[in-house]
């Protein structure tokens, strides 16, 4: 398991999932705050992976001009051959509303040693218009963005929509700014009904609300035919995201929601 395809980009996935919370029916997401379990499904022998456990807590806020979210992952990564390694991986990010500016900030630890720092800030001219990645960490680097390119929180916001109206596959291009992988193209489906298996018991505060699960293949910027990961996710009308399963090509890891507290919206 390699030191940035493994905690890294492991530690990182509590942002996708999370991603799938941000806008909800009828006047956008409920602000909250919800806590994960992180827990191994499955890892190859090439995985070097002989364990892993750990927490995710992910905060959505909004001032009503723009969303923030924060999240803070920990986790455990055991091994036949070495001793445990502790994983700590901070974020936060914010989106203007209409989708055009976007910053981002997070720091990555491996037993209290920093291994990665990452913090930008992107624009848009306007919605759907190319624009442009500017990093203070690493200093200096750029990265443009071909029109069409989505910011998470306008990403989602067209999630919702699909999942409400629409089938098929769903695919667009979309900049987090979390991992190695600064473009991600996702392509989603909403799983019918009977393909999408028993729901998970929906926690307080959610009894009620339509909820979908939906199968997420990401594709990093090279072509590649194939994906990088896929995650099977549940998430709620009100913006809140459920649990998950993701999947690499040797390792699978579950997120469960295990307590979800819900905010005062702001007084816009």
């Amino acid at each position: 398991m390699g030191s940035k395809g493994g905690g890294g980009r492991v530690a990182g996935l509590a942002l996708l999932l999370a991603a799938v919370a941000v806008e909800a029916a009828g006047g956008g997401i409920a602000p909250h705050r919800a806590f994960y379990e992180v827990g191994l499904v499955r890892a190859g022998a090439s995985s070097g992976i002989g364990g892993l456990s750990g927490a995710a807590a992910y905060e959505w806020t909004s001032d009503c001009e723009r969303t923030v979210v924060t999240r803070e992952t920990r986790l455990l990564i055991r091994s036949d051959e070495s001793e445990p390694v502790a994983v700590r991986v901070d974020f936060s990010a914010w989106e203007r509303l209409d989708g055009t500016a976007y910053g981002f900030s997070g720091k990555t630890s491996r037993t209290g040693v920093p291994v990665e720092e990452r913090r930008g800030r992107a624009r848009l001219p306007a919605p759907g218009a190319g624009g442009e990645v500017v990093y203070s960490r690493p200093e200096g680097h750029r990265l443009a963005l071909a029109p069409g390119t989505l910011f998470p929180g306008a990403w989602v916001e067209q999630v919702i929509d699909h999942a409400r109206t629409g089938d098929g596959l769903f695919t667009r291009t979309v900049f987090f700014g979390e991992d190695e992988d600064d473009l991600l193209t996702a392509s989603l489906l909403i799983l019918p009904g009977g393909a999408a298996g028993a729901a998970p018991e929906a926690p307080e505060g959610l009894d009620g609300l339509a909820r979908w699960r939906a199968r997420v293949a990401f594709f990093g910027a090279n072509d590649d035919t194939t994906p990088a990961f896929e995650s099977t996710e549940w998430f709620y009308e009100n913006g809140v995201g459920g649990d998950a399963e993701i999947a690499f090509p040797d390792f699978t890891i579950r997120y469960r929601l295990k307590e979800l507290e819900l905010l005062d919206p702001p007084a816009c």
